[in-house]
């Protein structure tokens, strides 16, 4: 009998036990009191015996919103150069973000950390109603190289899931996709937004749900990529299950979690703060530079620690925090004729209505160059005049200007190793 993923994180040395009974003395907190105590705690801790955190701040703040924002470029280079010396001596979990850049952070957990955000994952997966344990289609990109492409799928299988390739979206690979899926006993489906609305489209073009190819699956899980309100409605109709939209980095984990209006915040691991181009903080429901610290981590000092992404939240009356809305990376920002900068998800919306329309179109990207921007997508026929001045009319609804646009039609689009996607890329 295969052990649970608990048991094998016992046995690779994180304290699970413990771990459990902190994140539940953590749900029962009252939010606002602890999370207080908790930011103090991380940052004192770290100051005191963080030689580098503590050339970071330069002295000791009574003042939360006075401590400086560290940001990735601050964190990069030897994480080990980056650990308080006692926390060197322990087992610590090291990994990376990545790397979309090209320039990938690597960082550390301790033990106890590693073992709460696992923690965290298990409870919110049980209000999804899966188990860690529980089979996963996965939605990933795979290395096409030996002997990268053997270890994804040795790791796949000792962790009771299997890797689908999300680099050919084809109907006949679809095709494939609803075979496994009538084969194997899944419980639940993990991946990105956009390779997953391709195929709940291929199902609804057949008048099938994925439901009633595999009886057994209980919901989807969508991660890493921004899910808008109608691709969320397309997934459900061609799924047949409920979707659920994971917010996270791989530095802390998950950070918001939601089926429907918003995601709620890990507060239990994190403490948020929106914050404007002056490191000010702003009222709820502005949007402004995400930033978050991490209650436990004694490895790396993720303290009011900037993640690169625009969005907004609210903390309820009770202290509990809700991320409202997620506008992407400052780095996918597009940037018009007047100078004006839009978030790249603009851009999805721009071509959403010719999209949904044509069911043609089976993947785009709108890609910024140095004399404008071109529309690149995937289809089976060329997008004609009409959808063309449809889409060029709509930017100008969206965006309120004018911009010089080209259409490209191609067999595939650019992904990152793997294979998340991007609605916007900035190449200028």
């Amino acid at each position: 009998m295969k052990p649970s993923f608990n048991t094998i994180l016992k046995w690779s040395g994180f304290p699970v036990d413990e771990a459990k009974v902190i994140f539940k003395e953590a749900l029962a907190a009252d939010k606002t009191l602890w999370q207080t105590e908790k930011m103090w705690e991380i940052f004192k801790f770290h100051y005191q015996n963080n030689q580098f955190y503590r050339g970071f701040a330069g002295k000791e703040f009574a003042d939360w919103s006075e401590i400086p924002v560290i940001r990735r470029k601050d964190l990069k280079g030897d994480y080990m150069l980056k650990t308080p010396a006692e926390v060197n001596t322990q087992k610590l979990y090291s990994s990376s973000t990545s790397g979309s850049s090209g320039d990938p952070l690597f960082f550390a957990r301790d033990p106890l950390t590693h073992a709460l955000v696992w923690e965290n994952v298990r409870n919110l997966y049980e209000k999804a109603g899966v188990s860690l344990d529980d089979r996963q289609a996965r939605m990933f990109g795979i290395s096409k190289k030996q002997p990268d492409r053997a270890k994804a799928r040795l790791k796949d299988r000792l962790s009771n899931r299997y890797r689908f390739d999300v680099f050919d979206l084809s109907d006949s690979a679809l095709d494939l996709w609803v075979k496994q899926f009538r084969a194997q006993r899944f419980k639940y489906i993990y991946g990105y937004t956009n390779s997953l609305v391709v195929f709940a489209q291929y199902l609804i073009r057949r008048n099938q749900t994925l439901k009633s190819a595999a009886p057994l699956l209980k919901c989807c899980i969508i991660t890493s990529e921004v899910c808008t309100a109608n691709a969320a409605q397309t997934l459900r109709k061609g799924l047949g299950i409920p979707v659920f939209n994971e917010y996270g980095s791989s530095e802390l984990g998950i950070m918001g979690f939601k089926e429907s209006d918003c995601w709620q915040a890990s507060d239990e691991l994190l403490y948020l703060e929106v914050l404007d181009e002056n490191d000010k903080l702003l009222p709820d429901g502005e949007i402004g530079r995400l930033t978050c610290t991490a209650l436990f981590n004694r490895a790396t000092p993720f303290i009011r620690y900037q993640l690169g992404d625009l969005a907004a939240i609210r903390r309820t009356a009770d202290g509990h925090t809700q991320i409202l809305e997620i506008m992407g990376s400052l780095n996918d920002l597009a940037i018009l004729p007047s100078g004006r900068k839009v978030p790249g998800i603009s851009f999805y919306f721009v071509a959403q209505s010719v999209v949904e329309a044509s069911h043609n179109i089976r993947e785009f990207l709108f890609r910024q160059t140095s004399d404008g921007f071109t529309f690149e997508y995937v289809s089976d026929t060329p997008v004609n005049d009409s959808d063309f001045r449809k889409i060029k009319k709509d930017i100008i609804l969206y965006l309120k200007e004018d911009i010089k646009l080209s259409a490209i039609r191609t067999d595939e689009l650019q992904r990152g190793k793997n294979g998340k996607f991007k609605h916007f890329i900035y190449s200028a």
